[in-house]
């Protein structure tokens, strides 16, 4: 049944997580709250981003190149605004080397800008360590599950791991996204051997579904 009410909503919009990158002017700054970088091969096909499916990958079929990409969530104090940032491999190093030297990126401050100034220009980033005193930093959201909403895959046919709030159930994890787009339910995989004899060459107990 629908609720209804009499309210508006205090957040008009919806309650994902968005996918910025940095603009061809102006900056984006912002403090990670996640604990690591994200890496990612992307291809855009068909008009979208997906992610890189090596060695079963129909956009690399096609000769459709892949670049890495590199995710973190960070969180806009200002605008009190918590979001995915993506830049390029090249452009995360800064990104990595505090990771490095601190053995966490959470409360690391980042500028990011174009100097040129043009659309799909080099990206510059720059670290520092956040003054926190006055800042409520909200908890990292799980990056895999936030990419695969935006991205539209299909979440009961992955695996995620350490994911909050929610346990999908995965049947499929061999098949390719592709294919599991394709496929009205999510198929389990069909059975090996090893899940029919034991290590003694005898067949397994099915379990009974009735």
């Amino acid at each position: 049944m629908p609720t209804w009410r009499n309210e508006l909503p205090t957040v008009q919009k919806h309650m994902g997580f968005d996918l910025r990158r940095t603009p061809a002017t102006g900056t984006i700054q912002a403090i990670c709250t996640c604990d690591n970088i994200l890496v990612c091969d992307t291809h855009f096909w068909h008009g979208r981003t997906l992610p890189c499916e090596r060695p079963d990958c129909q956009a690399c079929g096609q000769a459709i190149p892949y670049r890495t990409h590199v995710y973190v969530s960070a969180f806009d104090p200002r605008k009190a605004e918590h979001f995915l940032f993506e830049c390029t491999a090249h452009a995360a190093k800064p990104l990595q080397e505090y990771h490095e030297a601190n053995t966490t990126l959470r409360g690391c401050v980042f500028h990011a800008s174009r100097p040129k100034g043009t659309k799909n220009s080099k990206v510059c980033i720059e670290t520092n360590t956040a003054n926190l005193k006055n800042v409520n930093l909200p908890q990292s959201p799980n990056l895999i599950l936030a990419l695969s909403v935006i991205w539209r895959l299909p979440l009961t046919g992955l695996a995620i791991e350490h994911e909050q709030f929610r346990q999908p159930k995965v049947e499929t994890k061999a098949k390719p996204l592709h294919e599991m787009r394709e496929q009205e339910d999510n198929q389990p995989d069909p059975p090996t051997i090893g899940d029919i004899i034991d290590g003694n060459g005898q067949l397994k107990a099915q379990e009974s579904h009735a």
